[in-house]
């Protein structure tokens, strides 16, 4: 059977309603005070794996986008919200912090229970045991530039903003991976960076619990991951898959 991209979408719609759903129950029941997963350990057996990751750290700078996939269902479900590459399910903005690389990013699911947006190490967040490769972008902003979008993701993380499982544009009080980027890019740069959307046409959500269910959206607008990178403000440095 052949889908086309609004399908797609939808399937993945209700995946990651259904994921943030199962998770928000989780967290009122059993993990109500969880603010973080541990840092896994990386395999030391992995070694083609780990030696990718470190030749990749040097590449590390602040205000790099960090992209992954993975090959689990709800990753690669992700991957197909993106029109034109769909390498990658998730991303995050990186910066060096007391002399370690960190990531910030919203996400849910079973590595997220509570929702809220996340900082983790980079080795964390590439981990080759859960993870089948990622990719380093780097945008080119200016150092005022930089420590404001800094400031901005910091403030995501420390104010514990939930992840957005509606994907609404619209509103700020809760975020989705590509579109925190999307906004705190723009807002960091005073709208000189504006990054592209996606649409999807004639899309109408029928999930139960949805906020908008029974909506019609002529054009739906969203961020896809390769909206992120493949655009003028973004330069790619290296992809690797494990």
């Amino acid at each position: 059977m052949k889908y086309n991209d609004a399908s797609i979408f939808f399937y993945g719609f209700c995946l990651i309603i259904l994921t943030g759903a199962a998770s928000s129950c989780y967290q009122n029941n059993a993990a109500a005070t969880v603010k973080n997963l541990p840092v896994k350990t990386i395999d030391s057996s992995n070694q083609k794996a780990l030696l990718a990751i470190n030749n990749a750290k040097h590449l590390l700078k602040d205000a790099a986008l960090i992209t992954r996939s993975d090959n689990d269902f709800e990753s690669l479900t992700l991957q197909n919200f993106s029109k034109r590459d769909r390498s990658y399910s998730h991303s995050g903005i990186g910066f060096w912090e007391d002399s370690s690389y960190v990531i910030y990013h919203c996400m849910a699911g079973n590595e997220n229970l509570n929702g809220a947006c996340r900082r983790d190490l980079f080795d964390s967040f590439v981990n080759p045991s859960a993870k089948t490769g990622f990719g380093i972008f780097q945008y080119q902003l200016s150092a005022t530039e930089t420590a404001k979008l800094h400031d901005l993701v910091k403030k995501n993380f420390t104010s514990k903003i939930p992840f957005d499982v509606t994907f609404n544009l619209k509103s700020n009080d809760s975020l989705y991976c590509s579109e925190m980027i999307f906004k705190d890019l723009k807002a960091a740069t005073n709208n000189r960076v504006v990054l592209p959307s996606s649409f999807i046409e004639n899309f109408h959500p029928k999930i139960m619990g949805y906020k908008y269910n029974h909506a019609f959206f002529k054009r739906f607008e969203y961020i896809g991951l390769d909206d992120l990178y493949l655009n003028p403000f973004c330069k790619e440095l290296t992809r690797v898959k494990y």
